[in-house]
């Protein structure tokens, strides 16, 4: 189950769109993550854009379904995988407050 938590975009990120390819790239880090950059499959990078800081992961959820023909379970797998990933590289981090 996706929670109700909203996500927001960690400014040392920056998207890109080159060659059809979504594309996050790290700023202002470490040397290491510097040269690093992360690639979004399609679904991700549709999800990626969605994530603004005010609404909730069931809201993205809702908003996504109602575009795309997706079964609301294996977009809340995928969704929370791609959370799962985008956290573990500090892209993105829970609103608190």
């Amino acid at each position: 189950m996706i929670s109700t938590a909203i996500y927001t975009k960690h400014p040392d990120y920056v998207q890109r769109d080159v060659a059809g390819e979504c594309i996050l790239v790290p700023i202002r880090r470490t040397l290491t993550e510097a040269n690093s950059i992360y690639v979004l499959n399609e679904t991700g990078a549709a999800l990626w854009k969605r994530i603004d800081g005010q609404r909730t992961a069931q809201d993205i959820m809702a908003d996504f379904c109602s575009e795309y023909e997706v079964t609301t379970d294996q977009l809340a797998k995928d969704f929370t995988s791609l959370l799962d990933d985008l956290l573990s590289i500090q892209a993105v981090g829970e609103v608190t407050g």
